[in-house]
């Protein structure tokens, strides 16, 4: 259910609304323009609704960063937490639809009560609603029926906020060596300038450190990062692409057959998004 604009007077017979981060104007008769005057966008009203248009899109991002991190921590959610969140709109469009596993229930998320009480849809699109208690959000990695709930989400014709049934999964091939500490598959990615893998890097939000691009998963207990070397060098000089490896918390390479397979999936996602951006000869 959409939520009514508020439309706040503007310039003489032009009025102003905030429709979610988007800035609409309409004329006095209630005509809603396709764009916004320059002059109107440049009123008070204008500049107020913008910059308050701007706090909600850097607040979004945070929502999102922030429940993409769960994903990644495999720690619970305290239910409390997520029902103070829920009536936020910013909140409440990055956790809906998500899949969700509350008191052993695994249902897409589609509701939390002030009291913290979930309600989930099945994968046969009925209602679940399991008692008040942690929620974890699992790696599609580690959803055996994850097309099941593609499908479902299809057919409520909903989005997720974050990536997660449609995030890319990669499993650890069995030629894998188990004793190796690296992986050379994505060495060799050839960039004109170190700033363009890095901008990559920095695109699908991963943290640059020591010239490795860097994501942290926290799996079974233990927390690994993986790392995809991109060069320490100056920006503007050409760079290449070197080894991805997965370390501990004390920094220590670890075995690739140490490697969960949330770890391994994500690391391996990291290095396919940013060496798809080297340069070809095609380019």
């Amino acid at each position: 259910m959409s939520t009514p604009l508020t439309w706040v007077p503007a310039t003489r017979g032009h009025e102003l609304a905030l429709d979610g981060t988007v800035l609409r104007c309409r004329k006095s008769d209630g005509r809603v323009l396709r764009s916004v005057p320059r002059a109107v966008r440049a009123s008070a009203a204008g500049e107020r609704l913008a910059e308050l248009g701007e706090r909600l899109v850097r607040h979004e991002e945070e929502c999102r960063s922030t429940a993409e991190a769960w994903l990644l921590g495999g720690v619970p959610v305290p239910a409390a937490l997520l029902a103070r969140v829920w009536p936020d709109p910013g909140w409440r469009s990055v956790l809906e639809h998500l899949v969700v596993v509350v008191g052993g229930r695994t249902g897409l998320l589609t509701e939390v009560t002030g009291e913290g009480r979930t309600v989930l849809a099945g994968q046969d699109g009925g209602a679940l609603t399991p008692p008040a208690g942690p929620v974890s959000l699992p790696h599609p990695v580690l959803l055996p029926d994850a097309e099941k709930w593609r499908e479902l989400l299809g057919a409520r014709e909903a989005a997720q906020g974050i990536p997660q049934l449609a995030r890319e999964v990669h499993d650890r091939p069995d030629a894998v060596d188990p004793a190796a500490t690296g992986l050379d598959d994505y060495a060799g990615g050839e960039f004109a300038e170190l700033r363009q893998a890095t901008a990559r890097a920095a695109r699908y939000g991963f943290v640059m450190r020591g010239g490795f691009a860097m994501v942290r998963i926290a799996e079974g207990g233990a927390v690994l990062q993986a790392r995809y070397w991109l060069g320490s060098d100056d920006p503007g000089l050409p760079a290449e692409t070197g080894r991805l490896l997965w370390v501990d918390a004390s920094e220590r390479p670890v075995a690739l057959g140490g490697v969960g397979p949330v770890a391994w999936s994500e690391g391996v996602r990291m290095a396919e998004l940013i060496h798809a951006g080297r340069t070809t000869d095609e380019r």
